[in-house]
């Protein structure tokens, strides 16, 4: 039987809602959160971005309804990630490339922020919402990501993660190599145009040796964690949590 997939560069726009909701019978409800993470090991630590937390009175992370308060654990200025001690236990953490991919041509992958991927239409037949950009410095992707995407995962077509959202990087905005870029959590990030631009991100070899040099486990291989017809999209979903800053 043929399987049909879906590539889409389709958003869902972000709608505001409280913290404390109103369940509705038979209809699922979802946090507007500031940011987004992903779920680094079993002990429930989350990689995001760090500007998204840094300013934070208190830090709250959120999954499938349930908050809890989290602390800030690691932190880099340099790269912009930040690790989240929290008390959740993830049912699936990430597993992240063992190695970085060094391709000439642009690739699908699968990037969103955990509010829009809660309420995303047909997710378990989509592949891509993304395409990497060759040639440029560090990793960039063709994206149409939202505020509050800060933090989270870029997931390629095998179910690795390859990368994390940082920030949305204005059209036409070099200047002697300087390069302007707003950032993607949602407080930041007001006035953002919609539709797709470029978007960058922080590399799988930058990642791990940040997670390395402060002690924080993960998963690494490059055995796809991923069957042909299975979907990142929800691989993503399962592995993303939400972040609002208190």
């Amino acid at each position: 039987m043929m399987h049909r997939i879906r590539v889409a560069l389709a958003f869902v726009p972000l709608v505001f809602t409280p913290l404390i909701l109103q369940a509705v019978p038979d209809m699922p409800t979802a946090l507007d959160t500031h940011a987004s993470g992903v779920f680094l090991n079993a002990a429930g630590d989350v990689l995001t971005a760090r500007h998204a937390v840094a300013a934070c009175n208190k830090i709250y992370a959120v999954k499938d309804g349930r908050v809890v308060e989290a602390k800030l654990e690691l932190a880099s200025q340099e790269l912009d990630l930040a690790v989240l001690r929290t008390t959740l236990k993830p049912y699936l953490s990430a597993t992240l490339a063992q190695t970085e991919a060094r391709s000439g041509s642009s690739v699908g992958v699968f990037s969103e922020a955990y509010s829009v991927l809660q309420r995303l239409p047909g997710r378990a037949t989509l592949v891509s919402n993304a395409i990497t950009v060759p040639g440029e410095d560090g990793m960039q992707l063709l994206s149409g990501v939202k505020p509050g995407a800060s933090g989270s995962a870029v997931i390629g077509g095998a179910g690795l993660v390859l990368g994390v959202v940082v920030s949305r990087v204005a059209a036409g905005s070099s200047t002697q190599g300087v390069v302007s870029s707003t950032m993607l959590s949602r407080a930041a990030a007001a006035g953002v145009p919609t539709g797709s631009s470029l978007v960058r991100a922080v590399g799988i070899t930058q990642i791990k040796q940040f997670l390395r040099d402060g002690g924080i486990p993960f998963t690494e291989s490059d055995a796809a964690q991923l069957g042909a017809t299975q979907s990142p999209a929800a691989r993503a979903a399962t592995l993303s949590v939400g972040i609002i800053c208190g």
